[in-house]
């Protein structure tokens, strides 16, 4: 896990602005820095270093192939470098070092762009190619690793976080309106965009080439996708657990490469718990840690132990409370750099810092839910298949304008009876919201984001990846599935672990991200995943060999903390920061107090609502 920065100039790079902008990026990596200026000055490369894999000074980055004509800096890890490196050796390469940067650069000096396709792992790279004089760039499949870029006054510049685009000349901190508008909807800002109107984010599974014209202007070509998620239900097998556990055994084996200390993130939920369980059984020895709360509601520690003690894990606890919010808060909006509403960063960033004290890579269960049909909403999209299947589309309608119309706008009864009755893409759009109504958030918007309302509905996020999944074909649970992973994974649950990770300097691997086991979820028949009763049926059927029951069973609690009880005693647990004027002329100025009021009350829980406009208030006094 590192940092990445770069760029490509028609005019001379300045090396101390590429240093200024690799150091905004200390935090992931601590261990080296390092920085290459091309001959001609038109093109320069800054990494900073977290050791995982080569210990030596001779895996530093940036890094050339042995015949010096590319350099690479990567951000990330690729899994199956040892079996590539076999197969490399035994075309003629040697090897200088033991590193999977040098695997890979030397792969794509052989494979060219098609390495992408051996490629199992998760990764940013940027490999210059000095004697075509071009720059290819790459995202793993899922979104693991982050790449931002911008073209700003002649240059092509990139870099692992959007902070560190900041420092480079010309940059314009202009907010990009359709991107807030689509944060305060889903609580983050979707590929390909950023909050920043002139930069974008390479979208999971794609790559792009920049090339330097005879005049040293760079031409930007538009990035094109090399992977996507393709259903091909199987229904030939009849049980998927022995195929299930023996792809997840591999996975978590290949993953737990290192040359440093490694352990788990073990919440107690079924996904944690199935690495750590997996891990065991490839014969490791882990360390397990897990963070808990006073709320007994919120807290899985007692399950957290239970699996611990089955895997015989050494275990270690960290206990969150709301001055904990308090003391991190204003440091996790600057790591985040976009504003961003999924509050579960605040576990997330102390149970890597807890784990940080004895580990320096953590296996994660993230990407289960999505993959695996594991979320609640998977149940009701079994429940709507099962009710159309009775009930004419006309008297769900009518169901759902009464609704409308006679229930108050907070009730989860209503919102439920209104999904059922609207047509499927505006059902998934509302599943998918996590804040503000369409509706709500045009009472509440002013000036410029009012403006953007009239022109930009975050529907136009959603339809194009309807069309790659259409709900007629695939159905409603696989394309949801397909939703979740291009947005909820890659915009949302991969943005969360990563800036809090990387605030500490740990490393983490989401081991249902592997390839292998996207692969075998897209295989699978998605009434074998989830009905109206049960989600998550083919994994959780499969774990009985490895789980208990009272772990595999019990209600699905999310990792979440208890924001909502701390801010009955209204707003103090979070710093509501100064507005600086921009907050105000976008956003009813009384609506943050008119949130708190109802949630204080009982009236509605406004958790998301209340965190989203905090976040964004302060995010602004940050960054603008």
């Amino acid at each position: 896990m590192c940092g990445i920065v770069g760029a490509v100039s028609s005019a001379p790079v300045d090396p101390t602005c590429i240093a200024k902008m690799r150091d905004q990026i200390v935090h992931r990596g601590p261990d080296d820095q390092g920085l290459w200026l091309a001959e001609d000055g038109h093109v320069c490369l800054g990494f900073r270093r977290l050791a995982i894999v080569d210990l030596t000074p001779e895996a530093n980055q940036p890094f050339h192939s042995h015949d010096d004509r590319f350099v690479i800096v990567f951000n990330g890890e690729i899994y199956n470098f040892k079996k590539l490196r076999v197969e490399l050796q035994g075309q003629g390469v040697r090897f200088r070092t033991c590193s999977d940067t040098e695997v890979l650069i030397e792969a794509f000096r052989r494979w060219g762009e098609r390495c992408l396709e051996r490629l199992s792992g998760m990764f940013a790279f940027a490999i210059w190619d000095t004697q075509q004089r071009r720059l290819f760039c790459a995202r793993d499949r899922a979104g693991e690793k982050p790449f931002y870029y911008a073209r700003l006054n002649g240059s092509f510049v990139f870099a692992s976080e959007l902070k560190a685009l900041t420092p480079w000349p010309g940059f314009r901190r202009n907010l990009h309106y359709p991107a807030l508008v689509d944060f305060l909807t889903f609580g983050f800002v979707p590929d390909p965009k950023t909050i920043w109107e002139d930069c974008r984010k390479l979208p999971p599974g794609h790559s792009m080439w920049v090339e330097l014209a005879p005049d040293n202007t760079p031409i930007v070509r538009e990035p094109v996708p090399y992977w996507d998620l393709e259903f091909q239900p199987d229904a030939s097998v009849k049980d998927w657990g022995p195929c299930i556990l023996e792809t997840l055994q591999h996975a978590s084996q290949e993953m737990s490469f290192a040359d440093v200390p490694l352990g788990t993130f073990l919440s107690g939920g079924v996904d944690s718990s199935s690495v750590t369980a997996a891990l065991t059984r490839a014969g490791c020895s882990v360390n397990a840690f897990t963070v808990g709360f006073d709320s007994q509601e919120y807290d899985e520690r007692p399950w957290a132990r239970q699996v611990a003690q089955l895997c015989g894990a050494q275990h270690t606890e960290r206990v969150v409370t709301p001055d904990d919010v308090k003391a991190v808060f204003q440091k996790m909006v600057w790591h985040y750099d976009e504003p961003f509403n999924d509050y579960s960063y605040l576990p997330t960033y102390y149970v890597c810092r807890e784990a940080r004290k004895s580990i320096t890579v953590a296996l994660s269960g993230d990407g289960g839910d999505e993959l695996f049909a594991g979320y609640t909403k998977y149940r009701r999209l079994g429940l709507r298949s099962a009710v159309h299947s009775v009930m004419p589309a006309p008297v769900g309608r009518i169901a759902a304008k009464g609704a409308d119309l006679l229930m108050p706008e907070t009730s989860r009864l209503r919102r439920t009876l209104v999904q059922h009755g609207a047509d499927t893409p505006a059902m998934l759009l509302d599943m998918l919201t996590l804040g503000f109504s369409s509706s709500a958030l045009g009472r509440a918007a002013r000036g410029q984001l009012a403006q953007a309302l009239r022109e930009y509905s975050p529907m136009d996020v959603v339809r194009p990846l309807l069309a790659k999944a259409p709900p007629r074909e695939v159905g409603l649970i696989n394309a949801m599935r397909y939703l979740d992973l291009k947005l909820t994974l890659s915009g949302d649950i991969l943005v969360k672990v990563d800036r809090a990770s990387m605030a500490v300097s740990l490393e983490v691997r989401p081991v249902y991200l592997h390839r292998d086991l996207m692969e075998l979820a897209a295989r699978i028949p998605p009434a074998l995943l989830a009905d109206r009763r049960e989600a998550k049926k083919a994994l959780k059927n499969a774990l009985r060999a490895w789980l208990p029951d009272t772990i595999l069973d019990r209600e699905k609690m999310g990792f979440a903390l208890p924001l909502k009880q701390w801010l009955r005693n209204g707003l103090g647990t979070l710093p509501e920061g100064k507005d600086g004027g921009a907050f105000g002329d976008l956003l009813d100025a009384g609506l943050l107090e008119k949130l708190a009021r109802q949630h204080a009350a009982g009236a509605a829980d406004q958790t998301s609502a209340i965190h989203s406009l905090v976040f964004l208030r302060n995010w602004m006094a940050t960054w603008l």
